[in-house]
């Protein structure tokens, strides 16, 4: 082989390496491989501590996301499941509360269309405006509201609701999502003592309190587990 002819095979397969690796950074942000802006956070052991069990290890990492599942559905955030679902002490918990540190990335379960966009906090609900919202800052317990929020409809009129936002979600009302793609940032918005996700299933379109269902079985039965 000529030497023109081996230097055109060394830039051909120099280039087939970076478009691997460019394909597998974009598959790995989308379902969370690791690395920054993944669904890798450490555990938050403070959240929710008057309900909470505390996390037996204060600011240990949890584990990688394992991605999306067969029937495309993925963890919204990869950390410990406190508060869960109309408990003996919180009838009225709708849904479940993941420990995750502020600022993690907060992922759609499913594919679907982002169905609302709020900031709810003391029996108030708001668009977002575009300009600085009470939901912006740190809520307390006794609050009240989900913080900032956002609805994906899916499928079947599966609804999941994301709450506790540190900002105005990323994604906008209409507009279609992946599994995976994502939406926000775990925060401490609303009716909160510390940064979690507080994750709601609704088995019904719109979402209400007499839809809701505990997402701990319906994840497990989506092959993703909280």
């Amino acid at each position: 082989m000529g030497r023109v002819a081996v230097a055109i095979a060394v830039g051909l397969a120099g280039a087939l390496l970076l478009v691997a690796a460019a394909t597998a950074g974009v598959v790995s942000s989308v379902i969370g491989g690791g690395g920054a802006g993944s669904c890798v956070g450490a555990v938050h052991p403070d959240a929710y501590a008057t309900h909470e069990t505390r996390a037996t290890t204060a600011g240990a990492t949890s584990p990688v996301c394992a991605g999306v599942s067969v029937g495309g559905w993925t963890r919204p955030v990869v950390g410990e499941a406190g508060s869960g679902f109309r408990t003996g002490d919180r009838p009225g918990h709708d849904g479940v509360d993941i420990m995750a540190a502020r600022g993690t990335v907060v992922r759609a379960a499913a594919g679907g269309v982002v169905v609302r966009v709020r900031c709810n906090v003391g029996g108030d609900s708001w668009e977002p405006t575009g300009g600085p919202m009470p939901c912006d800052s740190d809520g307390y317990p006794g609050l009240g509201g989900c913080g900032w929020y956002a609805e994906i409809r899916h499928p079947g009129d599966v609804v999941t609701r994301y709450c506790h936002l540190i900002r105005q979600p990323t994604v906008t009302v209409g507009e279609p999502v992946t599994a995976g793609q994502p939406i926000g940032h775990v925060g401490s918005s609303g009716n909160s003592s510390g940064p979690h996700l507080h994750y709601e299933a609704h088995e019904g379109y719109p979402a209400t309190e007499d839809n809701a269902v505990d997402p701990i079985p319906l994840m497990r039965r989506k092959g993703v587990p909280l």
